[in-house]
């Protein structure tokens, strides 16, 4: 008997089927609107919304002003050791410090100067990164028992990523050798990127070097 409970149990641990069980029922949930102008407009009569219920929003996609996607992913790609609060006090800081610091040299320039003078942090924060948007990367292929390093293009959100992970380390180095705090070299960086100037763009220009060094081994992506 012994035997059957033990076979019986190593069969449920080594079980790899999906749970096909969800927390919402789909005859009773929908999917939640995150636009707002869709949000606003009135509902009709047979609209299933009116007696249906609506699933939980995920917390990156709340119709609100203050959130933005970009940053967002900034937060989740700077969290470390899961202290996501710490990553998120930091990329604000770094955002109100940009906005300190544009909103000083707007109050110095003169009224033709202010015209060309970005004060939202939000929009300087999406130009930084997307100018540090990598178009190629490397990525190891063996062939013959050799390693070589191939450049292969990347999609939109992969660059994303791959330019707020260069900015990433750059700060936690920076930081690390007791330059400043995290903040204030990521509101360094984000600056100078949307000039595209700083650290960051010169990684970003480095690894093109090395993709376009390594193009002879193009042939090998298939």
């Amino acid at each position: 008997m012994s035997t059957k409970l033990a076979r019986f149990a190593q069969k449920r641990w080594i079980s790899s089927t999906t749970s096909t069980s969800n927390m919402y029922d789909p005859r009773l949930f929908r999917e939640p609107i995150s636009d707002v102008q869709e949000l606003r407009k009135p509902l009709d009569a047979d609209d299933e919304r009116n007696f249906l219920f609506v699933k939980a929003m995920k917390s990156d996609a709340t119709p609100v002003f203050y959130r933005d996607h970009v940053i967002d992913k900034l937060i989740r790609v700077c969290t470390k050791d899961g202290e996501k609060e710490t990553s998120r006090k930091n990329v604000l800081s770094a955002l109100e410090i940009i906005k300190r610091r544009q909103y000083k040299a707007w109050a110095k320039a003169t009224d033709e100067e202010k015209q060309s003078i970005e004060l939202d942090p939000f929009v300087i924060a999406r130009k930084g990164i997307r100018n540090c948007h990598p178009l190629m990367k490397l990525q190891g292929v063996t062939r013959g028992g050799t390693t070589y390093q191939v450049p292969f293009p990347i999609e939109e959100p992969e660059a994303e990523f791959r330019a707020m992970k260069m900015m990433r380390d750059i700060c936690r180095l920076r930081s690390k050798h007791g330059e400043t705090h995290f903040k204030d070299i990521l509101a360094t960086e984000l600056l100078a990127a949307s000039q595209n100037e700083g650290s960051t763009i010169q990684a970003k220009q480095e690894l093109h070097k090395t993709c376009e060094a390594n193009r002879a081994y193009a042939h090998y992506r298939a």
